[in-house]
């Protein structure tokens, strides 16, 4: 994980387990210092996986590029797996503010890309969130406003600990719970992997709450990883055009 020269120290995660209030107020100060760290950050590269619950159904995980550019607002996405080829870019300001994409073999013969704005039911038939919602800044300030929330809400249950992921590689976790299904409780459960050197949330999964007179296991809602990550990278304005020679939304 590449990372910028100037690094925060962060609040000392837990060797065991914590819970209650301390934990909640921990995990909200390490988030915070995991924004101003991205907030230094002018951009960044990462391979980008997510799987989603669309219209009742987990669809396959998706395996992408991604690049993301902070201010103005960017993201160029390209499909790796289990379909390769699909392009999609984003650019604050540039192109209407559409989302431009583009899709490989016939269809995208017969309609070389697409234009379309990011919250039409085109692009949310095909994703959970719109584009302008995407990358670590996006979600670690979601996550901030889930964690503020919690600290006024004695039924949320926070538990902080560490775990290993199936590569040996070691997490920092947060577990979240919640009793009763509330409209700013979107899911039941949620568990987040943290980093442990710069604490920026890198994996997250979410539950569904179950239906009515259903027990046992949640479903999973969403998961989203992000791996590869250089907070180094160099990017410009070429990185988000569509008419980069290297893409092929021109071709």
């Amino acid at each position: 994980l590449a990372s910028p020269a100037r690094i925060d120290v962060p609040p000392p995660w837990p060797d065991g387990s914590l819970e209650g209030m301390p934990a909640k107020r921990l995990l909200l100060a390490t988030l915070l210092t995991a924004a101003e760290r991205l907030e230094r950050v002018p951009g960044y590269t990462a391979i980008f996986r997510k799987q989603e619950r669309l219209n009742g159904v987990l669809v396959p995980e998706q395996t992408l590029a991604m690049k993301v550019r902070h201010r103005p607002f960017a993201v160029y996405l390209k499909f790796l797996a289990p379909k390769e080829g699909k392009e999609v870019v984003y650019a604050e300001g540039h192109h209407e503010n559409k989302v431009i994409t583009h899709t490989p073999g016939v269809t995208g013969w017969l309609i070389p890309r697409l234009a379309v704005p990011p919250d039409s039911p085109q692009v949310l038939a095909e994703s959970r969130h719109p584009i302008t919602e995407a990358g670590l800044a996006n979600l670690t300030k979601k996550l901030i406003g889930f964690r503020r929330m919690d600290l006024d809400d004695p039924e949320a249950l926070t538990i902080l600990d560490r775990t290993t992921g199936p590569d040996g590689r070691a997490w920092l976790r947060s577990l979240h719970t919640h009793p009763r299904q509330r409209p700013e409780r979107p899911f039941a459960r949620t568990e987040v992997l943290y980093d442990p050197e710069t604490r920026i949330p890198m994996h997250i999964s979410n539950y569904e709450w179950p239906g009515p007179g259903h027990e046992g296991d949640l479903l999973l809602a969403e998961r989203y990883a992000y791996e590869d990550l250089n907070l180094n990278a160099t990017l410009t304005t070429l990185d988000f055009d569509p008419a980069n020679p290297a893409y092929a939304f021109h071709r």
